[in-house]
């Protein structure tokens, strides 16, 4: 039998709950009512001869007193104006045999019988009546410590402090929208699954969703993909049920997440998990990077395969969805009260609700308590509206007032690397441009600042986490990077100074690439000055990574990945045909000559030289 506690449900959902579960016992359907006062009626069920009442009282960390008086004081005086022929009572407060008597003493005459009283006992006996009641309420089981434990174990979720409160806190905020089903349906068509949207709208949960349940209700291994494609051969086998699980396959700011043929083998997996029942693949990324790349790979501009994207839209929240993110995320929180009363007063929330840059990221940022209780209660309901309407501001007062200059300068740094970049590399890349900014504006500094700025920014704007005997780094979210790369698009000073200080190849690539495609002003107001250190880093060490794993999945580490200088300089052909100019075609030439001295020594990889002869012939 199922054994919940109910606590991941919030008062609508375990009404819901209660209430699927009843008709399903009592085969009767149970007229439900909108939101508000419910006049001690949360369902009912009339005939000509008889009127049932069903009230459902949800209470996490309030106990039986509590229960007993709201029941005295105010559930009694309302029963007795509406006058039921039948009263059913559902809660999650656990009850005993004492306080089922005592519940009934005073219920009576309304409710006649301690079978009409239901506890959480009675409520997991009816679930394992009626599992497909447990099926539909999946936040129900999904977020049991059993279920967690083993998507935990899978390695599904990305958080990197994988305590089983903060996964289950995530899921608990979660609300289904039609992007679930069709995503569903796609998986059960295709086998696989490319989940698209604007940053923030939600893909990643949707995709964890959708992880956990093949998990743990059908039986598949997990894998996540961190980097390439080639982290997953030692452990695929068609033979066994497996879904593969790639977040950002694309990266979230540039296109060279794909190396060498990777979108051939990414088109040659898709079709191989379409053709094997046994295989399931979920891939995220974000639409307007998808759209880049098919312009940029030919697999992927033509593929053999069918590649329909389910998209998250921002009309899949509709303004009931919208409600219910708001109060879970307000329900599950730790707001103060009058941060609670503020949404509450006016209407506030309906402006909320209809604002036009509604997004879960910010939703979920606004209803941390950590964030909320900087402003005072009065002025809660504007900074919330005022977030939506810049949702990059989230981050501006803390970047620019409450983290030391060396904690910005590794957030600046950070977003010239790649994703999961190696805490050494980082660290690398920090003190080349720290040493190259204290050298230019002579401001004091100590051996202990990387330190010191890391602790200050680990679990709120970065976070690290162990693959293997090695330690990675990362934005905390996808809206941080966002944010430092709006910031460098509009400051000139601080984008020169890290391509005039780079130390790693992809630190070029991702300055020159920029805001989403978008090259910042200053490297295309002093390209001469880009390429003048391009041609001095181009062919420097890399900071790109690949997981490393044994046949189990279990990582041995994250290893450097090899990028070609044929690579290299194909990537050195597509800045100069955009800049082309005389400074551009005289950099190319030179990136040429270089690469000849390897050749003539037979050095070369043919496969990424042939396609670079082609681009040069072109």
């Amino acid at each position: 039998m199922p054994d919940y506690d109910f606590r991941s449900l919030s008062s609508h959902d375990f009404e819901l709950l209660a209430r699927d579960l009843l008709q399903e016992e009592l085969k009767v359907r149970l007229e439900s009512f909108s939101a508000g006062p419910d006049s001690g009626i949360d369902f009912r069920h009339r005939t000509h001869d008889s009127n049932l009442i069903v009230q459902c009282k949800h209470y996490v960390d309030s106990g039986f007193p509590r229960l007993a008086g709201v029941l005295s004081r105010k559930e009694r005086p309302k029963i007795e104006k509406l006058e039921p022929t039948e009263y059913i009572l559902a809660t999650s407060v656990p009850l005993n045999r004492d306080r089922k008597d005592k519940i009934l003493e005073i219920l009576k005459p309304y409710c006649s019988d301690p079978g009409e009283i239901y506890g959480p006992d009675d409520l997991n006996n009816l679930l394992g009546r009626h599992s497909e009641v447990e099926r539909r309420h999946f936040k129900l089981w999904l977020t049991s410590e059993p279920v967690l434990q083993r998507v935990l174990n899978a390695g599904i979720f990305s958080d990197t402090a994988t305590h089983l409160e903060q996964v289950r806190l995530r899921l608990c905020r979660y609300v289904p929208n039609p992007s679930f089903s069709r995503a569903r349906s796609l998986l059960e068509k295709s086998h696989y699954c490319i989940i698209a949207g604007i940053p923030g709208i939600g893909k990643t949960t949707l995709a964890e969703v959708l992880l956990a349940d093949l998990v743990d209700r059908h039986a598949f291994e997990a894998f996540r993909i961190a980097h390439s494609l080639d982290e997953i051969r030692p452990v695929k086998n068609s033979k066994r049920k497996q879904v593969f699980y790639f977040d950002d396959f694309l990266g979230t700011t540039t296109l060279d997440t794909l190396q060498k043929n990777e979108d051939r083998h990414l088109i040659e997996l898709i079709e191989e998990v379409a053709s094997n029942p046994n295989w399931r693949f979920i891939l995220t990324t974000r639409e307007y990077i998808l759209n880049r790349a098919k312009s940029r790979y030919e697999a992927l501009a033509q593929p053999h395969t069918d590649l329909t994207l389910c998209v998250i839209q921002l009309n899949d929240y509709t303004w009931p969805i919208r409600a219910k993110i708001l109060y879970n995320h307000i329900y599950f929180s730790q707001l103060p009260k009058a941060h609670k009363l503020a949404l509450l007063q006016d209407r506030a929330y309906s402006g909320i609700l209809t604002h036009a840059n509604y997004n879960p990221r910010v939703v979920e940022y606004m209803t941390d308590p950590g964030h909320a209780c900087t402003v005072a209660p009065s002025l809660y309901a504007k900074e919330f509206t005022d977030s939506l309407d810049h949702p990059a501001r989230i981050w501006d007062h803390a970047f620019r007032h409450q983290i030391s200059d060396a904690a910005r300068h590794i957030l600046l740094v950070l977003s010239t690397m790649p994703e999961d970049a190696l805490l050494d590399d980082a660290e690398a890349a920090f003190w080349s441009f720290y040493r190259f900014r204290q050298k230019r504006f002579g401001f004091a500094s100590s051996s202990q600042d990387w330190t010191n700025g890391l602790k200050e920014l680990d679990g709120n704007f970065v976070t690290t986490k162990r693959v293997g005997p090695d330690t990675i780094i990362s934005f905390h979210s996808p809206s941080i990077r966002d944010f430092v790369e709006d910031f460098l698009s509009g400051t000139g000073l601080d984008v020169l100074d890290l391509i005039r200080s780079a130390h790693f190849y992809e630190q070029y690539v991702t300055l020159w690439e920029g805001r989403q495609g978008r090259r910042y002003p200053a490297v295309r107001q002093n390209h001469a000055d880009f390429l003048d250190h391009l041609r001095r880093g181009i062919f420097g060490p890399t900071a790109s990574t690949i997981r490393h794993v044994y046949g189990d999945g279990e990582p041995i580490g994250q290893k450097h990945r090899n990028i070609s200088y044929e690579s290299r300089a194909q990537f050195a052909v597509r800045v100069a045909q955009t800049m082309h100019d005389d400074v551009a075609e005289a950099f190319l030439k030179d990136t040429v000559s270089a690469l000849k001295a390897r050749w003539t020594e037979g050095t070369a990889n043919k496969g990424q030289l042939a396609h670079l002869l082609k681009m040069l012939t072109d």
